[in-house]
């Protein structure tokens, strides 16, 4: 019995929060979500099934009703936490107001056990969100997370430290705080104390397989408040939030951690000085080793981290920093063109904004040479040839013609191709 119910238990599991379905629903292509976690995808801009890859946009979900009476007749005969005579909504409410109870900070066991909780019953959810819980994980989060000055000569953070602070950041991932909850944050001003507090908890954390579950829950946490925050916010961003940020991608703490990195850097570069700003914390040198040491064809779950760094860089792009930092790259041109026409049309419509910005009119002629070497002139003219969108088209052909002359005597460029689609 024990293993038919870890079996089952498999089957209830949502393939993208890889947590028990809540409320389940299936897409055309026959796989089936949790609602919540399949919504907030659509939300960060896919457009496509996180499983098979094919389109797939909010209206073409459908509830599985089926499942759902499954899962709740299963859940309280299989649910560990659920004791004998009682209900899975009974003993979540019990956990809540154990850990809302606690003036004191609580042991990691009961941060644990909500962020279980949290994760499981979405009634429990809600309530920790509304009663507090979030900022108060991270105000506990910082206070562990900079303890490390209480401990005299020891720049460490001692590993109970750690251990509490990654748990009150699995309870805040757990609790999956949506743009829609996070408006009344944004809106009562208390978005600054939640951007101070992720700052300060990235900051301080050491990087090391003690620290590193902790930064990425951080870091996951960023990425949904900067999505919902407005330019007031954003442009308060501080330098070393940047490097702590930029540090994640450095460090390939996990395929989700990276992607929520790229994507905190994407939705600070709009506002004021961040570009320049992210730049100066290496975001562009990291964002072209990320694609340095990525496969040539990306697979599924590389193809988004590809469009987000190249995102990035076309963003950073904008700015004389940013472009100076891709062509001061020993290999920052060939990495970007190497992905055009080999990833998606967003990201060929992102590679053509950064090699048409590093190739502009204040090119040198050192970075065009390199472009025609590495085969980045060519990768322009195969766009005038592919499919492409029309916009991307007369970008790469607006590149190609303001340099042709320099270009059409280079033994690296067919003239023929210049010549022919010019």
């Amino acid at each position: 019995m024990e293993d038919m119910g870890g079996s089952m238990r498999h089957h209830l599991m949502c393939p993208i929060s890889l947590q028990p379905m809540q409320d389940p629903v299936t897409a055309p292509t026959g796989i089936t979500y949790d609602r919540r976690a399949i919504e907030r995808w659509l939300a960060a801009g896919h457009a496509t099934c996180p499983v098979t890859g094919q389109p797939l946009a909010l209206t073409d979900l459908t509830p599985n009703h089926t499942l759902r009476r499954l899962i709740q007749s299963w859940r309280p005969t299989s649910s560990t936490p659920v004791g004998v005579g009682h209900r899975p909504d009974d003993v979540a409410a019990n956990v809540a107001k154990k850990l809302l109870a606690m003036a004191s900070c609580p042991p990691v066991d009961v941060l644990r056990e909500a962020a279980e909780v949290a994760a499981q019953n979405d009634v429990a959810r809600r309530n920790m969100v509304d009663a507090g819980v979030l900022q108060r994980m991270l105000r506990l989060a910082v206070s562990r997370a900079k303890a490390k000055s209480c401990h005299g000569d020891n720049k460490e953070v001692s590993l109970d430290d750690i251990a509490t602070v990654t748990a009150c950041l699995s309870l805040v991932r757990a609790l999956a705080i949506s743009g829609d909850e996070l408006r009344p944050l944004v809106a009562d001003n208390h978005v600054h104390e939640l951007v101070d507090a992720v700052t300060d908890v990235l900051v301080a954390l050491v990087p090391g397989p003690s620290g590193d579950p902790a930064r990425a829950s951080a870091v996951q946490l960023l990425d949904a408040v900067t999505e919902a925050c407005g330019a007031q916010v954003l442009e308060r961003l501080r330098l070393e939030l940047f490097r702590a940020v930029t540090a994640v991608v450095r460090d390939r703490l996990s395929p989700s951690a990276t992607r929520s990195a790229l994507r905190a850097l994407l939705h600070a570069c709009p506002v004021g000085r961040n570009r320049a700003l992210i730049v100066e914390a290496g975001a562009a040198h990291e964002a072209i080793e990320l694609e340095l040491d990525a496969p040539p064809p990306p697979a599924a779950g590389g193809r988004r981290a590809t469009e987000l760094a190249m995102a990035l860089l076309a963003e950073l792009c904008a700015c004389a920093d940013g472009r100076a930092a891709v062509a001061a790259h020993p290999a920052g041109v060939a990495v970007v063109a190497r992905r055009l026409l080999r990833v998606s049309a967003a990201a060929d419509a992102c590679v053509v904004r950064v090699l048409a910005a590093v190739g502009g009119r204040a090119a040198s002629p050192e970075v065009l040479r390199e472009m025609a070497r590495v085969g980045a002139v060519g990768k322009l003219c195969c766009v005038l040839q592919a499919d492409c969108d029309a916009a991307v088209k007369e970008a790469a052909r607006a590149v190609l013609r303001l340099h042709s002359g320099v270009w059409s005597g280079s033994p690296c460029v067919s003239a023929y191709l210049l010549s022919r689609y010019l």
